[in-house]
């Protein structure tokens, strides 16, 4: 298992066919690199493996492969993975703590929460992918837990900014260093999720939520890229964040990924969108590893995950990507090289929606393949 090398195959296969049409009326073909990050990267046990950075699990990689397990109709692969999340990430009771964001060896040498404090985008995952399977496979349970962690989300990681409105930080500490000054990353807020949450309760701080991130979005991205991180600070608004200054990499990354995935039907669609053609303008078909939000630059050869996250956005908007192209960019790929949890995880995304095995509607609700079959 160590290392993962084999699953590029799997992503390679993968992005060669996420430019041609989905399955066919027959039904759906096996989902071959979830199969292969299956194998690879999620114990029997339900624990996500994080093989490139010291065996570690993040609360990140329970949420994305509860997601997928749905997606999958994986009810059993489902109950383990909640199950070890709910165990081993928040003190045996999902319904009254959220996981703590990291689990791994510490410095003694036993096994277990590194660091406790829990990630506003993993929490986010988990309560929507709880309340879809309880639609999906008419599971009361599910609904309720996911019900719950919303309600912690809101109390916890949700504060009112001066002149903004209820907005997420990162997580419940450590994003507000001093008065007047809070931290958040936009690749945390997939708008279909904020979506989602206004529609299912109505009330603040969900209300007006998505048209708030639109607003950030626009005040940030200029360029037309979006930024890792961002700062609001009283009586300016949305700035430049100090720590990670205007660089836009791995995490924003996944802006463009979730706003390829989002349904031109969401009323904010167009406007979040026509931020993000930054690439378009300059002329590149896929995405460079850095931006700098600041000075407009784009550099850096894409990783393969990078690639399979733009897709969805770039079909949105026709930017002309081909069959032809990505060719090209996997005989460029060097397949001796690991692909990795978080490339693999954005592969996962991208090919999944772009084959059909899920979707979006406008009120941010799931669709899955198999419920058509």
């Amino acid at each position: 298992m160590k290392g993962c090398r084999w699953i590029v195959t799997g992503v390679l296969l993968a992005l060669s066919v996420l430019v041609v049409p989905g399955p066919v009326s027959g039904g759906p073909s096996r989902w071959v690199l979830w199969d292969q990050y299956r194998n690879c990267c999620i114990q029997p046990d339900g624990r996500v493996v994080d093989h490139g950075r010291g065996d570690v699990t993040t609360s990140e990689g329970q949420a994305y492969a509860l997601f997928f397990a749905l997606v999958d109709n994986d009810p059993a692969l489902f109950a383990r993975l909640l199950r070890w999340t709910r165990d081993n990430l928040s003190r045996g009771d999902l319904s009254r703590h959220l996981p703590a964001w990291l689990w791994g060896r510490e410095k003694d040498g036993r096994w277990g929460v590194i660091d406790k404090n829990p990630a506003t985008d993993a929490d986010l995952w988990l309560s929507y992918t709880l309340m879809e399977a309880g639609n999906l496979w008419n599971s009361g349970v599910y609904t309720r837990l996911g019900t719950q962690v919303a309600s912690m989300i809101a109390r916890r990681e949700i504060v009112t900014l001066p002149g903004a409105g209820p907005f997420p930080l990162g997580g419940p500490k450590g994003f507000h260093p001093e008065k007047g000054v809070w931290r958040t990353n936009p690749s945390y807020l997939p708008p279909f999720l904020l979506r989602f949450m206004e529609n299912r309760f109505g009330t603040a701080p969900w209300s007006g939520m998505p048209r708030r991130f639109s607003a950030m979005l626009s005040s940030v991205s200029k360029c037309g890229f979006a930024p890792d991180w961002v700062q609001y600070l009283r009586g300016k608004g949305w700035r430049e964040d100090p720590v990670t200054g205007p660089l836009g990499s791995y995490d924003a990354i996944r802006v463009y990924l979730w706003d390829g995935l989002t349904s031109p039907r969401d009323p904010d669609a167009r406007v979040v969108r026509s931020r993000l053609r930054g690439w378009i303008r300059k002329g590149y078909s896929v995405p460079t590893l850095y931006v700098n939000t600041k000075t407009c630059a784009a550099y850096g050869p894409p990783p393969a995950g990078f690639v399979a996250a733009y897709l969805p956005f770039a079909e949105r908007v026709r930017s002309g990507v081909t069959r032809r192209f990505v060719s090209g960019v996997l005989k460029k790929w060097d397949t001796k090289k690991t692909a990795g949890y978080y490339d693999t995880n954005l592969a996962l995304f991208g090919t999944g929606f772009r084959e059909g095995r899920f979707s979006f509607d406008g009120r941010g609700r799931l669709h899955v393949l198999w419920m058509a079959r």
